[in-house]
């Protein structure tokens, strides 16, 4: 590496580690370096292997030639038609993924119902992560433990996911929510095994 790609690299590593939180010693840590290694270079005093080049752009969820972009991405559009679909048992209930990489502390997700349609039941949970549903589009009962909510259009719930939940589109049209979830669970939310009465 020349010496203006160790500068950049060090301030996109420096960007990013400011962005997501995560300390110099926490990186390393993660990265399998000292601290100091990555203090030296962040400041461009150090020139970095590709080894551990690989290893911090794996911290981050990147490629390792992202981390050589001389102006980072502040952000990246995601059209609508260009969301990616997740797995799902069922075509009734349709899961779009809108977080990706490098967001690894936040997952986003827009989901579409069929009427009648349920995802989860009296027992479904899933880790322990602060989740808020938004409805954008119909009408939907929600049950979270022993409580029932109604949700239309604009009304978002907010609960642990460590918490049983059910959610049916007790509406006559195709229903639509938003999901955001901290940190992510991993986990699309699939249909119950039979449209809800």
């Amino acid at each position: 590496m020349n010496d203006i790609d160790g500068i950049t690299l060090g301030r996109r590593i420096k960007d990013l580690r400011t962005l997501r939180g995560i300390s110099t010693r926490e990186l390393a840590s993660r990265a399998g370096v000292s601290a100091g290694y990555i203090s030296q270079i962040e400041t461009g005093k150090a020139n970095a292997s590709l080894q551990t080049v690989r290893a911090i752009a794996s911290v981050f969820g990147l490629q390792w030639m992202e981390l050589f972009e001389a102006t980072p991405r502040r952000g990246e559009l995601l059209r609508k038609a260009d969301r990616p679909e997740l797995d799902s048992t069922s075509s009734a209930v349709r899961h779009f993924g809108i977080t990706r990489a490098p967001a690894t502390d936040v997952e986003v997700l827009v989901s579409e119902y069929e009427p009648g349609m349920a995802v989860g039941d009296e027992n479904y949970v899933h880790g322990d992560s602060h989740e808020v549903v938004v409805i954008l589009k119909g009408r939907f009962l929600f049950r979270l433990l022993d409580q029932e909510f109604v949700l239309e259009v604009g009304d978002s719930l907010d609960y642990r996911t460590s918490t049983p939940h059910m959610i049916t589109n007790i509406g006559d049209t195709v229903g639509e929510a938003l999901w955001v979830v901290t940190p992510p669970s991993g986990v699309a939310p699939q249909p119950s095994p039979t449209p809800a009465e």
